[in-house]
């Protein structure tokens, strides 16, 4: 057999694994769409989107870039945008020295060289600007810890760092918050206190930060997630309300806008994650490493395995040697179970929109009532 065919169980594939999760659950198609509208509202409102200049746009925690890529797309601005990302992981940012590095675009054709490796942000940004995917103009991915790091250094450019000036009128965070409020107490008051900074040193007056995480409710993914990965809930079907409170990117966000006296305006969805109809006739070799070789000519199969791995986080072996109820064992007959009673597992997302603390009445005003008829709208329904 092919050593590169095998399925790996010593380590956790991220990146199997999450693509598995992305094909399978409608939470970001639903949250892309729900974002698209909300910017095409304040468009036609005047706000965000407006003026003569390319919108300057945040992303923390930017990944590949693909989710920023997608939520600006179908967003008609024609002065274009200029996105800065920001991420500590070398295979999205291409960093590979000991220094913080920023690569910018300065070419219209991505051209790549064989002797950088590119990150995988810098490649789509690249391939987007080059294709006009979307109105992208520039963009440029910093490499730090946006805990530890200074995030105007990794965001602003030499200009706007010698002016002083606060360009970013829209700033994205999705999907990374878990790991900082659940790693350690430290980690989670670092992030509430980065929400304050953010507002404070990046927003301009006028712009608005977008939250978008999945967040702990009875029954669902992310309290099953928060169980198998952190430890951190101990019965998903109840989770108590001080593990929400602490453990859930939602309510840590709320905290974080009472502490610094912000805005927070919050857009709720449902969402799904299928799994295989079959998944049950072959629960037993889930539920054995030794035996995922049997797998490999079921493409179906193996995107079950991929996306059970996502829910834990863990290795295979690491969760075949765990004999509690967050073992591999566990985990099987509990996706099993709800997939068989429901068809998928549920899924609840919170896009948090906090306005600029300098913002003036009439654009909260405004940021107020186009929330509003979106959560009347049938987008969320």
């Amino acid at each position: 057999m092919d050593e590169n065919k095998k399925i790996r169980t010593d380590i956790f594939e991220y990146d199997k694994a999450f693509s598995a999760f992305k094909s399978s659950t409608t939470q970001n198609v639903i949250g892309t769409l729900i974002i698209q509208t909300l910017l095409n509202k304040l468009k036609d409102a005047g706000y965000i989107c407006c003026g003569h200049h390319p919108l300057v746009v945040g992303d923390i925690c930017c990944g590949a870039a693909e989710t920023v890529i997608d939520y600006l797309r179908n967003v008609d601005f024609q002065p274009g945008f200029d996105i800065r990302g920001v991420d500590a992981n070398p295979q999205y940012t291409g960093y590979q020295g000991n220094q913080l590095i920023i690569y910018e675009s300065t070419f219209d054709i991505y051209q790549p060289l064989e002797s950088q490796m590119d990150g995988l942000a810098v490649i789509n940004l690249a391939k987007a600007k080059q294709s006009q995917t979307i109105p992208l103009k520039q963009y440029q991915i910093g490499h730090g810890d946006v805990l530890n790091d200074d995030l105007t250094q990794l965001l602003l450019t030499k200009d706007e760092l010698r002016q002083k000036t606060q360009p970013f009128r829209l700033i994205f965070f999705s999907h990374a918050a878990y790991y900082f409020i659940n790693s350690n107490q430290q980690n989670s008051q670092q992030f509430i206190n980065l929400i304050g900074k953010i507002n404070s040193d990046l927003l301009a007056q006028d712009g608005i930060i977008i939250f978008l995480h999945s967040t702990i409710q009875p029954k669902n993914f992310t309290a099953m997630a928060t169980k198998y990965i952190f430890n951190h809930v101990k019965d998903d079907d109840i989770p108590t309300a001080e593990e929400y409170n602490q453990f859930s990117c939602d309510a840590v966000i709320r905290t974080a806008c009472q502490q610094f006296g912000l805005k927070c305006l919050e857009i709720s969805y449902a969402s799904k994650w299928y799994f295989s109809q079959h998944l049950s006739e072959y629960a037993d070799i889930l539920k054995d490493p030794s035996r995922y070789d049997e797998l490999l000519s079921n493409k179906e199969a193996l995107q079950d395995l991929h996306s059970l791995l996502f829910l834990a986080h863990r290795s295979p072996q690491n969760l075949y040697q765990d004999t509690s109820n967050r073992g591999l064992t566990s985990l099987v007959d509990q996706v099993v179970d709800k997939v068989r009673s429901h068809g998928h597992l549920n899924g609840h997302v919170a896009i948090q929109i906090i306005p600029s603390k300098k913002a003036s009445l009439e654009f909260v005003q405004q940021l107020e009532a186009i929330v509003n008829d979106i959560n009347n709208s049938n987008l969320i329904k």
